[in-house]
């Protein structure tokens, strides 16, 4: 198997605010990936401990060997983030010192054609993040028309949602490969409009068919809960619709007084980075701190 994993995006900016240190501490990564993020953090520590949680099989294989140096102090999980706490439980930690989320699509999963991804590439129409979720064609022959157009209006922001919603409905059951699905949407969409309707099609089901926007409202919920007094939460979204809702939970937790934001303005790459690694170019990180209770 063939891995793809781009550079961490945001690494040196996620090591700063996280504010790792050593004395017996303990850091949680929600998103593995490829572990770019986690072993720059191991790196940063000589005692510290980590736990990383990731829901794609294929990324945990390639992590495993990314940390290899540091396998004593990082344990590895498949498992999706909203499941933060009970792992938690499992391995008696009660809080963790800082917790990342690094949100959104793997460079990995979108290279890989068997993995449905892409709309760019020829594969099954899967999307699935994990082999325990259903893939996007159950799904689709499952669903009712209103509830395809309201995914493409409310996980991709699509304009025409209605008429490519219908479009959809009416051809699902035909929809058995990714090129299938491009090539309905690239029958009924203007070619200057074609490719900016691909990416929020193929990305307002790949959010619903995964459930991520539910997944991450309560990942939010439960990694605020067990973070220490002062432990930091950073979270970098890739669409203003992960950025809302992460940007909503940091407010109501900071109205109650259980959190307190350390960046009211989203952090973005630098220039350096983006010329360097183009696919951070959309990143957005938000910083919050737990308070006392």
């Amino acid at each position: 198997m063939e891995v793809y994993f781009h550079q961490p995006v945001l690494c040196a900016e996620v090591l700063h605010w996280l504010n790792i240190h050593d004395n017996t501490t303990v850091y949680c990564d929600c998103t593995v990936g490829g572990g770019g993020h986690l072993k720059a953090m191991a790196a940063a520590t000589m005692t510290a401990r980590f736990i990383g949680l990731d829901w794609d099989p294929d990324a945990l294989v390639y992590a495993r060997e990314n940390l290899s140096d540091h396998r004593a102090r990082v344990t590895l999980i498949e498992d999706n983030f909203s499941n933060l706490g009970l792992n938690l439980d499992r391995l008696s930690i009660r809080h963790v010192d800082g917790i990342l989320f690094d949100l959104g699509v793997s460079y990995h999963q979108l290279k890989t054609p068997v993995r449905g991804f892409s709309y760019a590439n020829d594969g099954p129409l899967s999307m699935r993040m994990s082999p325990a979720a259903p893939d996007l064609r159950d799904v689709l022959n499952r669903a009712g028309r209103e509830e395809i157009i309201n995914a493409l209006r409310r996980y991709g922001d699509v304009h025409n949602a209605r008429r490519l919603g219908d479009l959809i409905y009416d051809h699902r059951r035909c929809l058995q490969t990714t090129f299938d699905l491009r090539g309905l949407i690239e029958s009924s969409v203007p070619a200057r409009f074609l490719t900016k309707n691909l990416h929020k099609v193929f990305q307002a089901f790949r959010i619903w068919v995964n459930d991520e926007i539910a997944n991450l409202q309560v990942g939010l919920a439960q990694a605020v809960s067990r973070l220490k007094e002062s432990g930091r939460i950073v979270v970098i979204s890739y669409h203003s619709g992960e950025d809302r809702v992460v940007k909503q939970a940091f407010r109501e937790m900071e109205s109650t007084g259980s959190l307190r934001r350390l960046n009211k303005k989203v952090l973005t790459p630098r220039d350096e980075e983006v010329s360097q690694n183009p696919a951070s170019r959309s990143a957005k990180m938000r910083v919050a701190e737990r308070c006392a209770t």
